[in-house]
């Protein structure tokens, strides 16, 4: 999907009208939740830019606070990880029984599927970059470890990330969906490395496995389009057992074989997408993808996209040329 922008701002409304259109946009931006302001005179503006699954917004409020209760949960079905960096002011993020101070340059990491509470008690900006509880999972098996737990300037990869989602949300410009679903990736592997970093002071079960995990996935990368890849492949490559391997898997939420498919169909869907790769024939690009029989790719990629791949690749030329 492209960059979508969206700005909200309550400027200029009657104090009533304001707090009940900040709560709609603050539902609509991320999940739904109650919101309560603290002070007379309440602000508030909310700049949002979508990312394929993913959403990277500036939040500029009042005093406030913010809480997802098991009421919204139970009526909620999708759930997100939202992490926080604060810009300007001072958040207190509790979750889990445990606490984090948001103040700025500093990242708090909090989980959709269970209560939190957001307090500030003065004007505050953050940035928060939010994705599908899946996207995460699927690189970083154990960040329920590590909600409300505060990241700073220890962690070596937080300034790097604190510079990428500022990037971000400066970025504007138009760009082809395959740009958009890679810097998608791109922003979710980088949140997750950090939080690999963290979790390897926090007392989380990570370092090993955690480690293990990230070097099995590089490798997975550089072997997608090698159609032996494989659960016994991996195993003999980093001389673990498939039971472990399994078991290393059953972190990330899917098995060896689903991730392998899952990546294959990706990268599939980015080559479709991408202009420049209009010279391969869809067999050619089922090859590249690590799929032996064009037969079963076609099979396969409708099966998770809803058209055949000529289908995608047509709808995306034909979208591009009423655009000319």
């Amino acid at each position: 999907m492209p960059l979508v922008l969206q700005s909200y701002d309550i400027a200029g409304l009657p104090p009533r009208a304001g707090v009940e259109f900040w709560h709609d946009i603050v539902c609509r931006s991320f999940v739904p939740l109650e919101c309560k302001p603290e002070q007379a005179g309440f602000q508030g503006a909310v700049t949002r830019l979508a990312l394929d699954n993913c959403s990277v917004s500036t939040v500029r409020s009042s005093a406030q606070s913010v809480s997802r209760t098991r009421r919204l949960i139970s009526a909620s079905e999708e759930t997100y990880y939202l992490l926080s960096l604060g810009v300007s002011g001072r958040g207190q993020v509790l979750q889990d029984g445990r606490e984090a101070i948001v103040l700025p340059g500093t990242f708090a990491l909090y989980h959709t599927n269970r209560p939190y509470t957001l307090r500030f008690d003065r004007d505050f900006e953050q940035i928060v970059f939010m994705l599908p509880t899946d996207a995460l999972n699927a690189r970083f098996g154990h960040a329920e470890y590590l909600t409300a737990t505060l990241i700073d300037d220890s962690n070596p990869l937080a300034d790097l990330t604190r510079h990428f989602l500022t990037g971000l949300m400066a970025t504007t410009r138009p760009m082809p969906d395959m740009l958009v679903s890679r810097l998608t990736a791109q922003a979710a592997e980088l949140v997750a490395t950090m939080l690999i970093a963290s979790g390897n002071r926090s007392g989380a079960p990570t370092s090993h496995r955690m480690a293990m995990g990230l070097q099995i996935r590089n490798a997975i990368e550089m072997r997608l389009r090698d159609p032996d890849l494989g659960r016994r492949m991996l195993a003999e490559q980093f001389r673990i057992s498939t039971r472990y391997l399994d078991d290393l898997f059953a972190d990330e939420g899917m098995g060896v074989a689903e991730y392998i498919m899952k990546r294959r169909l990706e990268w599939a869907r980015d080559a479709l997408s991408d202009p420049s790769r209009d010279r391969y024939q869809i067999g050619e690009i089922a090859r590249m993808s690590g799929f032996v029989s064009q037969a079963h790719f076609s099979r396969v990629f409708s099966a998770a996209h809803g058209c055949a791949p000529r289908d995608y690749r047509n709808n995306r030329q034909n979208r591009l040329a009423l655009l000319v």
